[in-house]
């Protein structure tokens, strides 16, 4: 009787955050060729972390220079501070205070361009070796007894069914990768609308809205500061 071949675990899911547009096309189409999944390709801050959100790669490959207000560096330290995802740095500048400036994020990697396709590859192997790829869970847990839904997008409480709007499904995963730690305003600002300025109004109802939802104890707010989910 004929065994069932094995099915090969998925290589990484990659997004590509590079300003220009042949080299993204060329990394893009080495990864591929050597099956990683390039979930997209982004030139700045705003679209790279919505897909951050929207596709949750298992690593980001992002120049240090991008185009927009947020360069590369910064945005390396919200993805990994928020996201908890590695970032393999890549960028033209070799100088000591761009490598100095860079490696303060703690970046998972680092290619000088222009590099070679197989130092790439290396590169992306290295980082995908130290945390191999995982499925998004689709039902975790928030505290003691809150449950969340990511396929009906709510809380299960008790048997319960509190729906979430988009925006608070956002602002509770950040606080959810980050549970116990105080997560800054202007670090949620910068995730939820890194397209446009917002105002603390928008924000403090934002996070008013889902601590009714989840409990006054569980979602904590310090004044000027930031929030912080603790149960």
């Amino acid at each position: 009787m004929a065994t069932q071949q094995e099915q090969k675990p998925k290589k990484a899911k990659i997004l590509i955050v590079e300003d220009e547009s042949l080299v993204a096309l060329e990394i893009k189409s080495a990864l591929e060729k050597e099956g990683y999944r390039v979930c997209d390709v982004a030139d700045e801050f705003a679209p790279a972390i919505e897909c951050v959100k929207s596709c949750k790669p298992d690593m980001v490959l992002m120049d240090i220079y991008l185009n927009g207000e947020v360069s590369g560096i910064e945005a390396c330290k919200i993805i990994k501070e928020i996201y908890k995802i590695p970032v393999v740095f890549l960028t033209a500048y070799s100088d000591s205070n761009t490598m100095n400036e860079a490696l303060g994020c703690e970046p998972d990697g680092y290619l000088i361009k222009p590099f070679r396709r197989a130092e790439l590859l290396a590169a992306v192997k290295m980082c995908a070796d130290r945390r191999e790829p995982k499925e998004p869970q689709d039902f975790l847990q928030v505290c003691e007894d809150i449950y969340f839904d990511r396929k009906k997008q709510s809380l299960i409480f008790k048997d319960k069914e509190i729906r979430l709007t988009k925006k608070e499904i956002e602002l509770l995963e950040i606080l959810i990768n980050n549970k116990g730690k105080v997560v800054a305003f202007n670090m949620i600002d910068e995730i939820l609308w890194p397209q446009r300025e917002v105002s603390e109004v928008t924000r403090r109802t934002l996070i008013h809205r889902l601590r009714l939802k989840l409990g006054k104890e569980a979602l904590k707010t310090l004044p000027r500061t930031g929030c912080i989910l603790e149960c």
